[in-house]
């Protein structure tokens, strides 16, 4: 009987090494880290994302806590993945990183209601904050530019205080809601808590059935 040639996986971008990094020096395991990738779109199905372990993460496979037990210790099974993704905001692409996170957070929601009611519901609450802070940033930088535009002279005066660029202030807001949301999101759903950001209601919750 002659072994099977494993397929080779395809390099993975800067991008997604930067993000696995990331996610597994925050302490989450190599597998959750390539879940995450997953339902966010940005690896195909079965993919995974090559590299070493960080020093210090928690250790994953047959034999680790919550393996192969979703809802029994696994905190996938609690819609974690969902503030996972929002880190990719934090990547070094100002503005396209926040609307990448923003559309990532909503776009695990349909593959995380399917795990369990807990992880159904912090999803949908997750992916109407990620709407929502990819839309305010999107019309913050889009009102910055309309008014740059229209108040343009026609002989620039180089001396003159850019006042325009205070229309970016929420921008600045949004981000640092965002990392609270975040931040407070994981530790929530790491405890099998329900969390509810304050968000545009994009998805609402199932009307229970009479």
């Amino acid at each position: 009987m002659t072994d099977q040639p494993s397929s080779p996986s395809r390099p993975p971008t800067r991008e997604e090494q930067q993000l696995r990094d990331e996610l597994l020096r925050q302490g989450y395991s190599a597998e959750e880290a390539d879940v995450a990738l997953r339902d966010a779109g940005i690896l195909a199905p079965g993919a995974a994302v090559p590299g070493p372990p960080v020093p210090g993460s928690a250790p994953s496979g047959p034999g680790a806590p919550g393996y192969g037990h979703p809802g029994h210790g696994d905190p996938r099974a609690t819609g974690r993945t969902s503030y996972l993704v929002g880190l990719l905001a934090w990547l070094p692409i100002p503005v396209v990183s926040a609307v990448i996170a923003g559309i990532a957070m909503a776009a695990v929601y349909p593959g995380q209601r399917r795990r369990s009611a807990l992880a159904a519901e912090n999803a949908r609450r997750a992916a109407n904050w990620g709407l929502t802070y990819a839309l305010g940033v999107v019309l913050s930088v889009a009102l910055t530019v309309a008014v740059i535009v229209a108040t343009q002279p026609e002989t620039p005066d180089p001396d003159a205080t850019p006042w325009q660029v205070l229309f970016l202030t929420p921008v600045l807001v949004l981000s640092v809601a965002h990392l609270v949301v975040t931040v407070l999101g994981l530790t929530r759903t790491a405890r099998g808590q329900v969390y509810a950001p304050p968000a545009i209601p994009f998805f609402r919750a199932a009307e229970p059935r009479s």
